[in-house]
């Protein structure tokens, strides 16, 4: 049985001016922190789609090293998702097979919850089980913009370059498995986990190609990677797509109006046996757009793009509103 939809939302975006972590973590927890969405509605942390922001962060010297956060209840206490980097500290716990380093953002996800520890040791929250670090930003992009999206149970950033080209993240409780045999689910029926870019950016092909993050998982240091915990374990198992699309579905998958049309996005097993992992929750294939564009049918919100690119057209997936 299919699990509830998670109706994603756009709180919007903010500029860092420095290319440092720490000005990201910064444009990140003002967007956290922040009562309305883009489109101006009302966004009160803790419900509906919101996540909680507001005091979970931790700066040294003044300078911020960590952001996290957690869903509205009553998934609040099944989940935190971690942000964190420096340009003087570096993390342990690192998940396989990237390397702790300075300068670079990571990204961290927490099955249960708990307190803040440190993020440098690990685990970085105390309580639940973690999943270990995943390199999702670098310094070296330079300036650009954070982006934030939330649902129910999973979030999403997005950091652009001067270019237009991106680095980020999903993650949360971001596959529904089609089953609730132990196997294939953890206890509330859900699969967590993370996927990013690494510290590359999105390719422009990316929906179209094998092995590309954000739909893709590589083995190597750095780049982009996708996997969810074992059920009822500590271990990850790494995933992929278990399609791509055509490059003629990226620019024609249109109704004949010229809305966009939505394919369900399904994920297996990295390596041998390649069985099905589980479905996205609301990230769908469509045709390409740019990243942070909203997609309406008359006065309904269809959803929101996010992908590879902020200033031209490219490859993007559908995070579903409606």
């Amino acid at each position: 049985m299919s699990l509830q939809h998670v109706q994603w939302k756009y709180v919007g975006s903010v500029a860092f001016a420095s290319a440092t972590v720490a000005s990201v973590l910064d444009a990140v927890y003002v967007l956290g922190t922040t009562g309305s969405y883009a489109d101006a509605t009302p966004r009160n942390q803790g419900a509906n789609s919101a996540w909680s922001f507001t005091g979970n962060t931790f700066l040294s010297s003044s300078t911020r090293e960590a952001v996290w956060c957690y869903p509205p209840a009553p998934s609040g206490s099944s989940q935190v998702v971690l942000m964190a980097g420096s340009a003087i500290n570096s993390p342990t716990g690192m998940a396989t097979p990237d390397l702790s380093t300075t300068n670079n953002m990571f990204v961290n996800i927490t099955k249960g919850s708990g307190s803040f520890n440190n993020w440098t040791l690990n685990p970085p929250i105390t309580g639940g089980t973690t999943f270990g670090w995943w390199k999702t930003w670098v310094t070296t992009a330079g300036v650009g913009n954070a982006f934030l999206w939330e649902s129910k149970e999973c979030i999403a950033v997005i950091l652009n370059t001067s270019s237009g080209t991106t680095f980020g993240f999903i993650a949360g409780a971001i596959l529904d498995p089609e089953s609730s045999d132990a196997v294939d689910a953890e206890s509330d029926g859900r699969l967590y986990g993370i996927l990013c870019s690494g510290a590359a950016v999105i390719s422009t092909s990316f929906v179209t190609s094998t092995g590309l993050a954000l739909l893709g998982h590589n083995s190597s240091n750095g780049s982009g990677h996708c996997g969810v915990f074992t059920p009822s374990a500590g271990t990850i198992i790494p995933i992929t797509a278990n399609q791509t699309m055509s490059l003629s579905d990226t620019t024609t998958l249109r109704t004949t109006s010229g809305k966009f049309v939505r394919q369900a996005i399904t994920m297996r097993k990295f390596s041998t046996p390649y069985t099905f992992i589980g479905r996205l929750r609301d990230v769908m294939y469509c045709t390409d757009g740019k990243t942070g564009q909203k997609l309406m049918d008359g006065a309904t919100t269809i959803g929101y793009l996010i992908g590879s690119q902020t200033t031209t057209d490219a490859d993007q997936i559908m995070l579903e509103n409606s």
